[in-house]
């Protein structure tokens, strides 16, 4: 019994080892729980130490915390596949959060492009039968209850059985549309007065111009309404009644040498002799040239009838030099042409002309100094350093414009008296005002605005001091410009109400960005589009989006953009010469992306740059003259078209291996409503004008290649 007792009373030798185990891991918790509150202890002094080391330590000692904020945006040019914007800056107010007013730097990061759709799928198994959906319409009658005069019930639900009609307990649900009450009848209306005769649509045929097309018509669509100097209902179509044309050629449209002033290989223009203007009310292309006889002269060119002749001997002992300062400018639609020359006498003196001896005159002298459009007429400025006004029959010695009424030029004059050096520092206009700096009381050189109805605003852009603008752009009632905030300059738009916003805050790794020096401001929808240095002296690509403030690189490879020829801007896209690591200079475009920004095409392989001399915009497209190669085969200087992204030689005034017209060694690119205007040796003539004929590359000619 009492080994049985024993047996019962005492536990087995595996109970007793879970037993001694559960003891020691009641000990281990409580040893844990005593540690954990001897350190949660220890925690809290530590806490209170440290508090009142913080109260006990001076203010100036914190230290302010430093802020990332990340910030997503929506698929937004440039960034067409969205992105984020990084803003790092200091917590100044302590609140967690990176206010506006903190922010230091704004880094935007685009996202790629979407990658490729990846391969089709297995096609799915076949589903069953979708029950198809039923509307069905019955007519009300009139006299019905709810709808009086009639109407239609409009029943839909779903055709559950197939049976290709909608059931009662099918319909889902019933609309009745019901027709409105007929009106009462008017009152009868009097007799109306008998219209006059109206003008007749007329279609014409004419030949085509001999100058553009040598073998083709034009087909002229019109109303015989005595439009301009027509006569109404005569039953032709006269040439101010015309409203549309359809141009057809059967061969190239021409393109051709036009002058040969200094007969045989002489040259006609020469540096100083080389400027030229179109005037569109009188057909014709005037241009300065020397004749070998009467020296440098002002000549006018007529295409409808192929002859060159001189205007006026305006230096009969010497040189006119028409143009070499000032150029040569049209005026009221083209029906004067204004340009600077001399007769022999000092200085030298505004010309006015209207294509004839009798009809050209001196206005005054003025300086050298570019002219510009404003209030129907024209800007300079005088030998006196003073602004004159011109409409092209004489000079006035301030800005006030003819169409202002007495109160509204008094008003003007009083507030311009307050202000010196006016537009010595810049000035710039449009079709809406006058923008100029000029020297306040204090002496601060300002931006100030002078609108056609007379309005003057003002702006402060440095409290402290000149601001120091360049490289006007108008947009809408506004202008962008170059201005220097921080010693470093950034893009600044002027608001018309006088207010003013910073648009830009690039920083460069050391100096100034120098931003917009080498192609100045150029805007494609919202993009603004621009030159900048932030490292290693180069000139960048760059844009700022003024809808929603991007502003980024638009390429790491084209370097210098515009720095040599410029940009020809034809509103959507931008062509313009580059410089790049691999291929020289050559010609770029960009549409204001990062994607769009690239070389366009490498007009002489490798290394070798291409000499680029002139870019003009024609329609949606270029001409370019530039030197360059095809196959292989070095070309000289000539004319090359660009159609959306290809690049074609179009007009080569000296052709052959080895020649070179030396296009645009003098005088500039030049458009007219037909033509490409350019200087060119031709081997046989001298520096004469040629001209090519854009028809087919501005859409207005359709070339049928027989």
């Amino acid at each position: 019994m009492q080994t049985s007792q024993s047996n019962e009373e005492s536990p087995t030798d595996s109970e007793g080892e879970e037993q001694q185990e559960q003891y020691q891991n009641h000990r281990h918790r409580r040893w844990f729980t005593v540690l954990q509150s001897l350190s949660l202890v220890a925690v809290l002094l530590l806490a209170v130490y440290n508090h009142a080391l913080i109260d006990a330590a001076p203010e100036e000692t914190l230290a302010t915390p430093w802020l990332v904020e990340s910030e997503p945006f929506e698929p937004l040019a440039p960034c067409n596949e969205g992105g984020s914007r990084l803003h790092t800056g200091f917590d100044v107010n302590g609140n967690g959060m990176l206010d506006l007013g903190e922010r230091m730097d704004t880094v935007v990061l685009c996202h790629g492009m979407r990658g490729l759709s990846g391969p089709q799928g297995q096609p799915g198994t076949g589903g069953l039968d979708a029950v198809p959906q039923r509307l069905e319409t019955t007519t009300i009658p009139v006299g019905n209850l709810t709808c009086p005069e009639g109407g239609v019930m409009i029943l839909s639900g779903l055709d559950v059985n197939f049976n290709e009609q909608l059931e009662h307990e099918e319909t889902a649900t019933q609309n009745m549309l019901c027709n409105g009450r007929i009106g009462d009848n008017g009152l009868n209306g009097s007799d109306g007065t008998d219209g006059t005769t109206g003008a007749t649509a007329l279609v014409n045929k004419v030949a085509a111009p001999s100058y553009v097309c040598a073998d083709g018509f034009v087909i002229q669509f019109g109303v015989d309404d005595g439009a301009g100097s027509g006569q109404a209902h005569n039953g032709m179509l006269e040439q101010d009644e015309v409203r549309e044309t359809l141009n057809f050629c059967f061969e190239a449209l021409r393109s051709e040498r036009v002058s040969d002033v200094f007969v045989g290989a002489g040259n006609s223009m020469t540096t100083g002799c080389d400027e030229a203007v179109w005037s569109s009310a009188f057909s014709g292309f005037f241009f300065a040239a020397n004749d070998g006889v009467n020296g440098c002269e002002l000549h006018v060119h007529r295409p409808e009838t192929n002859t060159t002749t001189m205007v006026a001997d305006l230096h009969p002992n010497g040189d006119a030099l028409p143009g070499r300062d000032l150029g040569l400018t049209v005026l009221r639609e083209g029906e004067r042409v204004l340009f600077d020359a001399t007769d022999g006498a000092s200085p030298r003196q505004l010309w006015v002309t209207d294509g004839t001896a009798n009809g050209t005159e001196a206005l005054g002298a003025v300086e050298a100094w570019s002219p510009l459009p404003w209030g129907e007429g024209m800007l300079f400025r005088s030998t006196s350093n003073q602004l004159v006004w011109t409409n092209g029959s004489d000079l006035q010695n301030d800005v006030i414009l003819p169409s202002w009424s007495p109160e509204v030029a008094l008003a003007v004059q009083a507030n311009l008296s307050a202000l010196s050096q006016m537009g010595q520092a810049w000035i710039h206009t449009d079709g809406q005002a006058l923008w100029f700096s000029a020297a306040d009381e204090n002496g601060d050189v300002e931006p100030y605005r002078l609108s056609v109805d007379g309005a003057l605003t003002a702006w402060t852009i440095n409290d402290f001091g000149s601001a120091q603008l360049s490289n006007l752009l108008t947009v809408g009632n506004d202008v962008l410009a170059v201005g220097v905030r921080g010693g470093v300059k950034q893009v600044l738009q002027l608001y018309d109400n006088g207010t003013h916003a910073w648009l830009t805050s690039i920083a460069p790794a050391s100096g100034d960005t120098h931003l917009g020096e080498g192609m100045g401001l150029h805007l494609i929808g919202d993009n603004l589009v621009y030159d900048a240095i932030t490292s290693a002296n180069e000139a960048r690509l760059w844009t700022t989006n003024l809808a929603n403030g991007i502003t980024l690189q638009l390429s790491t490879v084209v370097q210098a953009p515009g720095a040599q020829v410029g940009v020809a801007n034809t509103g959507t896209r931008l062509l313009f010469d580059c410089l790049t690591p691999s291929q020289g200079m050559e010609v770029c475009i960009t549409d204001g992306t990062p994607h769009g920004s690239r070389v366009l095409h490498d007009l002489t392989p490798g290394l070798m740059s291409s000499d680029i001399r002139g870019l003009a915009p024609v329609g949606e497209d270029w001409v370019v003259i530039a030197s360059g190669s095809i196959n292989g085969t070095a070309q000289g200087m000539a004319l090359w078209a660009v159609e959306g992204t290809a690049m074609r030689l179009a007009y080569d005034p000296w052709p052959g291996a080895g020649n070179s017209s030396q296009a645009l060694n003098y005088g500039t690119l030049v458009l007219s409503p037909t033509q490409a205007w350019f200087i060119a040796h031709d081997g046989a003539h001298g520096h004469e004008w040629h001209r090519w004929s854009h028809g087919e590359l501005s859409d207005d000619w359709i070339v049928i290649h027989r």
